[in-house]
């Protein structure tokens, strides 16, 4: 635009950013990307928890059925490893329990396993009711 005298004048729409409207921002572009890769790194410590829970549950449950296996408890005295094969379950450490509940011919079967994570100790622990027939005491097994 030109005034009178033919100077130039500039419009508001002219003029562009100052250096404080750069700084402001860039700013709030920092932030934002802050806030946005905090999250993407909180998500992905959840999946890591997820998928090692996931693992450690699958091993309670290999465990709960190996022990529920046999139909009149004989399995009951079968030894489970406390340590898990295989390189990647190194980590994992099984404890697993049997002991009668208050029924008659009810057994208590429960399986914990554990593992550290982010220097943490995690457990995971599945348990189950197993009954016993009569039948089994009857045959001797």
């Amino acid at each position: 635009m030109f005034d009178l005298s033919g100077r130039h004048t500039a419009s508001a729409a002219d003029r562009g950013m100052t250096i404080l409207e750069v700084l402001i921002a860039t700013m709030l572009l920092g932030v934002v990307a802050v806030i946005i890769f905090t999250a993407f790194a909180i998500g992905l410590r959840a999946a890591a928890l997820a998928g090692s829970m996931n693992t450690a549950t699958g091993l309670a449950e290999e465990a709960l059925a190996t022990l529920t296996a046999a139909p009149c408890g004989s399995s009951f005295r079968d030894t489970i490893p406390e340590e898990v094969g295989g390189d990647r379950l190194i980590r994992y450490r099984r404890e697993v329990s049997v002991h009668r509940a208050s029924g008659k011919n009810l057994w208590e079967l429960s399986a914990t396993v554990t593992w550290t994570q982010e220097r943490q100790q995690r457990s995971v622990t599945l348990s189950t009711l197993r009954h016993i027939s009569a039948a089994c005491e009857f045959v001797g097994k």
